[in-house]
């Protein structure tokens, strides 16, 4: 007898096969991803950090940008890239897709990858959708959300407000 599986597991597949499709596109791909211009880059995303778009250098605490992405309007991650705007690349390895992967199972967030090669140097684009009307918390239960280029916890009746404009889709 076979068990039905629950839409979580669905959804954990959903997210694995499609890390798995992109670290396949990494792979078969010789020439290390689109490959832009450091002025290019720069011409396609802008300089500076906003509520759709950051910069990490790594992906420590990419979670809490994930959840503030997806509460608010959604937006772009960009791994590495450091906060001083200089592209500094990234190891593009199995750690670091298990990374996204687990970060993308934790919040329950589809995640889209793009792997860029600026200047010779790896960069992954990271994708976050909005997720209205539905809830985001990290794992330990924190509600954040993107206030300029910085991810803000929501505090008090700031809660209440939030979740009222957001399940009616303000």
């Amino acid at each position: 007898m076979v068990a039905a599986r629950s839409d979580d597991e669905r959804n954990t597949s959903g997210h694995a096969a499609k890390l798995l499709s992109v670290k396949h596109s990494i792979d078969s791909d010789s020439s290390g991803g689109r490959r832009l211009s450091r002025r290019g880059f720069w011409r396609r995303y802008g300089r500076f950090e906003h509520e759709r778009l950051e910069f990490k250098s790594s992906a420590n605490h990419l979670c809490e940008s994930v959840v503030a992405m997806a509460m608010t309007r959604g937006g772009t991650i960009l791994i590495g890239v450091s906060d001083e705007r200089r592209v500094t690349g990234c190891a593009v390895d199995q750690r670091l897709l298990d990374r996204i992967a687990g970060v993308a199972h934790e919040t329950q967030v589809d995640l889209g990858v793009e792997h860029l090669s600026v200047a010779g140097r790896a960069v992954l684009a990271v994708s976050v959708p909005a997720v209205a009307p539905r809830v985001v918390t990290t794992p330990d239960g924190r509600l954040l959300r993107r206030v300029g280029g910085s991810n803000r916890p929501l505090l008090g009746d700031g809660v209440l407000r939030f979740l009222g404009a957001h399940a009616g889709g303000g």
